[in-house]
């Protein structure tokens, strides 16, 4: 944000701020943000080691209605820094950033429709000041294409009803691996997987042709 350009909040501004949050809450995109991540419940125990200022949609909006903002920027910037904190967080690759980009675009589109006047947020790229202090993340793991093969071949010999259950947890965390055809027909792109997601699935799977945890789903 131009730090020497900051427009004071008043009741017009602050009606125009709430009509933008409000649109961004009711997008069916934005479930994700719309509150607090859980990162407790999620098991993300370096959450908050790597996201220094969490933010969500519904905090906002009650910082809005609590009248906390001195200025339309302050408020943008804090939106801004949502989407931000999920490109940090889940790398440029992930489905949950990739969706955060679809809402920030939809959202710098609603601040140029109702605050034509007001500086859209700047995405400034984080300054190594300190090594110690910035999160260094680690190279991505990939599924071999030995892995894929054998994801194959393994999928062929589950029942109906092991299949189904395989593609409920792809289609919960990797969406863009999952395609349907028409009724009760789908495609899995394997390719697609997230790596996570395909070596829980892997190991689930080797569990039932094995027969070891037979009656023992994994969670994803």
């Amino acid at each position: 944000m131009i730090k020497n350009t900051q427009t004071p909040l008043n009741k017009d501004e602050q009606k125009r701020l709430n009509q933008i949050v409000q649109q961004l809450i009711d997008s069916n995109d934005s479930v994700e943000f719309r509150q607090p991540v859980d990162y407790k419940r999620l098991n993300l125990p370096d959450y908050i080691q790597i996201v220094k200022r969490p933010m969500d949609l519904g905090t906002v909006q009650q910082k809005l209605n609590n009248n906390l903002y001195k200025t339309v920027e302050e408020c943008l910037d804090e939106i801004q820094l949502i989407w931000d904190n999920c490109k940090l967080y889940n790398g440029s690759t992930s489905w949950i950033t990739k969706i955060a980009e679809k809402l920030e675009r939809l959202f710098k589109k609603y601040v140029k429709n109702y605050l034509p006047l007001v500086n859209l947020p700047q995405v400034v790229p984080k300054t190594k000041e300190n090594p110690s202090e910035v999160y260094q993340e680690e190279p991505q793991e990939q599924v071999t294409y030995n892995d894929k093969v054998e994801f194959s071949n393994n999928l062929k010999q589950l029942a109906p009803e092991q299949i189904g259950l395989i593609v409920h947890m792809i289609q919960n965390t990797s969406p863009n691996a999952f395609i349907e055809i028409e009724r009760e027909k789908y495609q899995i792109i394997v390719d697609n997987i997230e790596y996570e997601a395909f070596t829980k699935c892997q190991k689930q799977i080797q569990a039932w042709i094995t027969g070891d945890d037979i009656n023992k789903k994994v969670k994803i």
